[in-house]
């Protein structure tokens, strides 16, 4: 009876294992991935946010606030204030496709875009740049030997090159497709992925996490502008597939989008943060300006710190002067602390308790950034 007890249980035992491992599980789903052409995301204004957006945005790292010394030049690694000095790369990129037009394409040189995304990225001033324009660089250098002497120069050489915390490394891939047809249009495609290496321990980092992105011809050109008409087999007219010129304006208009889309994602995983030194009614005064990478009409959360505890306050639209910013809370959170505060900023200028301080955060690229750059 004993025997037969236990064969009954393991066999209940067996089934209820395999029944588990039948099902599927509950924390998945299958989903569909669009291909589309990447787009430029860009922060909600201030006005449009609810009480429920106001919340500290991700990637932003609270901890080690109290160790900034807020000196450029003098920043702990720990602070997460810290401007981070990065060197960029960009690949010889790859092309893939055959036949018509394909050659044309391999002539594209990538410098011009490497450049393109090292001033794009220096003029938001929310990284250290360290430019890979040897050219320019050695002529300076030799102008400066000739118009200051070789005593000047070698007391200049002293002066040590910045080190890269990290690597950002750009490849990229340039497709084109065609149907080969009498009457056709050339369709491209380019495609950047990204990866961040720390370059004393060569790891690759997980974060910024800036994905692939996808740009497409017709997201810079009409289908119209790239037709074009072959006969027996050669050019005829229309758009000149076969000329590096008119290829490569076409890839710079590309990359020059697919930067844009880089720069937004990079301002979303690396966000402009100031400390908040008063609110007098809605108003706000901010420390830091220009100079740590707060751009014109930023959406910014305004949050209490202390004890390493956040608490979001309000949402902002500021505007930056050198080495400060102005902005006013459009919208206060809806709890205790927030009454409080305003409530004291009613009667006079408020500044935060011994013990705890006020920030302000950025939410991602403002929505006319873009454009005002173009």
């Amino acid at each position: 009876m004993k025997l037969i007890k236990k064969i009954t249980l393991s066999a209940i035992t067996v089934a209820l294992l395999a029944g588990c491992q039948t099902k599927p599980g509950s924390s998945t789903q299958v989903a569909k991935v669009s291909n589309r052409a990447s787009n430029a995301q860009v922060a909600k204004s201030a006005y449009d946010f609810k009480d429920h957006d106001i919340t500290i945005p991700a990637y932003f790292d609270t901890q080690g606030l109290e160790r900034c010394t807020f000196d450029v030049n003098n920043e702990t690694d720990s602070c997460p204030l810290k401007k981070p000095i990065v060197r960029m790369y960009f690949d010889l990129a790859q092309v893939t496709g055959s036949g018509i037009g394909v050659d044309a394409m391999r002539e594209f040189d990538n410098n011009n875009l490497l450049l393109m995304v090292e001033n794009q990225f220096a003029g938001i001033n929310r990284f250290r740049i360290i430019t890979r324009d040897d050219d320019t660089i050695s002529k300076e250098q030799q102008i400066f030997l000739q118009q200051q002497g070789a005593k000047a120069a070698a007391k200049r050489a002293e002066v040590k090159a910045l080190m890269p915390d990290f690597i950002v490394k750009i490849d990229s891939l340039r497709t084109i497709k065609t149907e080969g047809a009498y009457s056709d249009w050339a369709d491209y495609t380019l495609e950047l992925t990204t990866g961040v290496i720390n370059p004393q321990t060569r790891e690759k980092l997980s974060h910024p996490n800036l994905g692939k992105i996808r740009v497409k011809s017709e997201d810079v050109r009409e289908r119209s502008e790239l037709q074009f008409t072959r006969l027996s087999g050669r050019y005829y007219t229309g758009f000149h597939y076969d000329d590096s010129a008119h290829v490569n304006a076409v890839f710079n208009d590309m990359g020059s989008r697919g930067i844009d889309i880089l720069l937004t994602r990079m301002l979303s995983e690396m966000p402009a943060t100031a400390q908040v030194l008063g609110i007098k009614g809605n108003k706000i005064s901010l420390d830091r300006g220009q100079n740590a990478g707060v751009l014109p009409n930023e959406t910014m959360i305004i949050f209490s710190y202390e004890a390493g505890f956040v608490e979001p306050l309000g949402v902002a639209h500021v505007n930056p002067s050198r080495n400060s910013a102005n902005g006013e809370i459009i919208r206060w959170k809806d709890s205790n602390m927030a009454n409080n505060v305003k409530n004291k900023a009613e009667n006079g200028i408020y500044r935060a308790a011994s013990g705890a301080k006020i920030f302000a955060v950025s939410v991602g690229t403002p929505a006319n950034f873009l454009e005002s750059r173009t």
